[in-house]
């Protein structure tokens, strides 16, 4: 198999105001195999130099995975252990790093981040905060990532009808973000790929503005290429950043 892969992000105000989000897509073979990298990193708004922030959760996350790639298991199961505990680990060292320039500056400094780290037909998805990864498949559009929300945590827990949370005061409000003196709340989910699956990774301004049966429309007999610049142009409300990053298995 081999990954198709587009990915963008702009802007709320294209050329008016800064844009706090980060995107990364990279695609290597490790012999025959095809692997990737996706992130999408989304800045906290209101926190001072969130741009920084995703900046360096993209960057210190690729740098990490980068040397992993020749040090490999060979059996899938050992690979797929070996990559995910490396995984989580270049997230934790990103969110101690976050954290350490913020103090250095004396500035609140935080970033959402979901990423893909996909060995073959095997996905790692990671994600602190609440920007999301989504499986496409079979013209259903699967939320594998869970946010870490108030809003998604008051539903969970039966205080709130999903309805109820595209218009609750607090549904911008999250539990868990990069750069904190904690260790971070990390959620890792493990995905096989078939052949013609997408995994779509994009910050709340895009699944906020857009529904799902929207982004299913976009998604249906397009590519990567097509898809991606179409959604976010749908998702521009200049409301938010907006950032996204389609990958699609072809056979």
């Amino acid at each position: 198999m081999s990954l198709v892969v587009a990915a963008q992000t702009e802007a709320k105000l294209p050329g008016q105001s800064e844009n706090q989000d980060s995107v990364h897509a990279s695609v290597t073979n490790v012999g025959a195999i095809t692997c990737g990298l996706f992130m999408v990193a989304d800045g906290v708004g209101g926190h001072k130099d969130g741009r920084i922030a995703s900046q360096t959760a993209v960057n210190t996350i690729n740098d990490a995975i980068e040397s992993l790639w020749e040090h490999i298991p060979t059996t899938p199961a050992q690979a797929a252990q070996y990559l995910q505990s490396h995984l989580y680990q270049a997230i934790v060292v990103a969110n101690e790093k976050i954290y350490a320039q913020a103090k250095e500056q004396n500035a609140r400094m935080a970033s959402t981040l979901t990423c893909a780290l996909v060995y073959g037909t095997l996905a790692i998805i990671a994600n602190i905060g609440d920007s999301r990864t989504y499986l496409y498949r079979g013209q259903q559009l699967e939320q594998v990532t869970v946010d870490h929300s108030v809003v998604d945590w008051l539903v969970r827990q039966g205080h709130l009808a999903p309805e109820e949370a595209a218009t609750h005061p607090y549904r911008n409000v999250i539990m868990h973000a990069l750069g904190s003196h904690e260790t971070p709340e990390v959620d890792i989910f493990l995905r096989w790929l078939q052949p013609d699956d997408m995994l779509v990774l994009c910050c709340d301004g895009v699944w906020d503005t857009l529904s799902v049966d929207q982004i299913v429309a976009h998604l249906q007999s397009s590519t990567p290429e097509t898809a991606v610049p179409a959604i976010l142009a749908a998702a521009q409300d200049h409301s938010d950043d907006i950032s996204l990053v389609i990958v699609q298995v072809t056979p």
